[in-house]
């Protein structure tokens, strides 16, 4: 039984992480638009003798209704832009097709991080039909630790790996996730990788990275504090003898 205790622990946590790291990625692209303001301003993405030549209240509005293309809550890209002077189309049907396959992404995690949410609330209430709510807290803080020692592996080797040759890793994430090679732009006439250029996804990751930290570390301290409370019961209790 213990071994299908522990099992049930190591899913839960697992499916949680899974929760966090969809989340992070939501909070990083889609809490605060200003993001996207300071990285445009960043890499000077609109400047005049670009092909981005437009008013940066315009260039944010274009960006929110491509996040929310992304999400599947709007039906196209077909965006009209004033770019240099002119009402001109912002995205081009290469960049339409490549960013139909990244929504197509982006909403099947959404869609898996309600599938982990429904696994892990099965587990926790798997558990609490086995074990005593104390025992739990102990046998989830085991599998937290246990969960963030496997996580730092992966993405120590992935931050190395990144580190040393970010193109490089960046390249093989794009041909892991999509089969053709429509996401390959040239700057010349591709309005969407002047507007989201290497330096953007490196900013970016490094966001989501600080941001999943710090969950695991909010749900680290929440866990370790009940194993302290539960320690804490247990050493105040005592007899009627």
């Amino acid at each position: 039984m213990k071994h299908v205790e522990r099992y049930l622990a190591g899913i839960f946590m697992i499916s949680v992480f899974l929760i966090l790291i969809i989340t992070s990625v939501e909070v990083a692209v889609y809490a605060n638009y200003g993001y996207f303001e300071k990285e445009y301003k960043k890499y000077d993405v609109n400047n005049p003798k670009g092909i981005v030549n437009m008013e940066m209240d315009e260039l944010i509005s274009v960006t929110k209704d491509m996040m929310q293309y992304l999400r599947g809550n709007r039906v196209n890209l077909d965006i009209i832009a004033t770019i240099d002077g002119e009402e001109k189309e912002f995205f081009n049907e290469r960049e339409k097709s490549h960013m139909e396959d990244v929504r197509d992404l982006f909403v099947g995690a959404l869609k898996v991080r309600w599938c982990a949410i429904g696994m892990a609330i099965l587990c926790l209430i798997s558990l609490c039909l086995l074990l005593y709510w104390n025992d739990i807290k102990v046998l989830l803080f085991r599998a937290y630790l246990a969960t963030v020692c496997g996580l730092l592996a992966v993405l120590g080797a992935i931050g190395i790996w990144a580190f040393v040759d970010f193109t490089g890793a960046f390249y093989k994430f794009h041909a892991l996730f999509f089969s053709d090679y429509e996401w390959i732009f040239d700057a010349r006439t591709s309005r969407l990788i002047n507007i989201l250029p290497q330096g953007f996804f490196v900013d970016t990751a490094i966001r989501i990275v600080v941001i999943f930290i710090l969950f695991i570390l909010i749900m680290g301290a929440i866990l370790l504090l009940a194993k302290k409370v539960k320690q804490r019961n247990n050493n105040l209790g005592g007899t009627y003898e």
